[in-house]
């Protein structure tokens, strides 16, 4: 496995051999995202849908390494292969989705693979995850986006990149939260070690962090 599949594999593989433990902590990949949650007529939530757009030095290193003819071009196996490896990979951490119901944890599950495509010499992914379970459009809900390792940064650039749609899109107030990272720092330093960081298997740090949308529907 060579260095740009090791960093494809990285999106959700917590490994050693990748990388020193501690650059964990330091992004390596960035994509801009967006984040739109489906609604049903009957008030719940259907869908919650990404789509992610890969730095440039990233998705670079991605067309060498999977451009098997060299042609520079990722044909429809190629761009296969990249959605196998990332489906498989992001599995192990609920495809990056946080997903709570008045503060409790909710599961997810993913109905078909990640897609691929590669754009203006960047690499985008786009997916969509649901509920396990019905969800209503009741009490808080918030949905997160964020890599527990610390190697990938997905960003939302504007507040825009994260809303509710669908038929029941008014049901409830939406307001996208910005978590301030000196704040967060300060209200965790007890719990920010070298060996927290150091954790192969990522951490919750970042979801403290990561920017979420939350939906008030009291």
């Amino acid at each position: 496995m060579n260095l740009s599949r090791k960093s494809l594999a990285a999106l959700a593989i917590p490994a050693a051999m990748m990388a020193p433990a501690t650059a964990f902590a330091h992004p390596h990949i960035f994509a801009e995202a967006r984040l739109e949650v489906e609604t049903t007529e009957n008030g719940q939530i259907s869908e919650l849908r990404h789509v992610w757009r890969f730095d440039e030095v990233f998705s670079s290193s991605v067309m060498l390494d999977f451009d098997r003819n060299g042609d520079f071009v990722l044909d429809n196996s190629e761009l296969a292969s990249i959605s196998e490896v990332v489906t498989d990979s992001l599995s192990d951490f609920d495809y990056y989705t946080s997903l709570t119901v008045d503060g409790a944890d909710g599961s997810i599950s993913l109905p078909d693979p990640i897609k691929v495509s590669f754009q203006d010499g960047q690499l985008l992914m786009f997916f969509a995850v649901l509920p396990k379970e019905p969800l209503p459009l009741d009490g808080t809900i918030a949905v997160g986006v964020f890599d527990p390792t610390m190697y990938a940064a997905i960003e939302f650039t504007t507040d825009e990149d994260m809303v509710v749609t669908g038929a029941s899109a008014d049901k409830c107030t939406s307001r996208v939260v910005r978590p301030d990272p000196d704040e967060v720092i300060a209200q965790n330093q007890g719990s920010l070690t070298e060996a927290f960081f150091s954790d192969p298997t990522g951490n919750d740090i970042s979801k403290l962090f990561a920017t979420r949308l939350e939906l008030d529907c009291k």
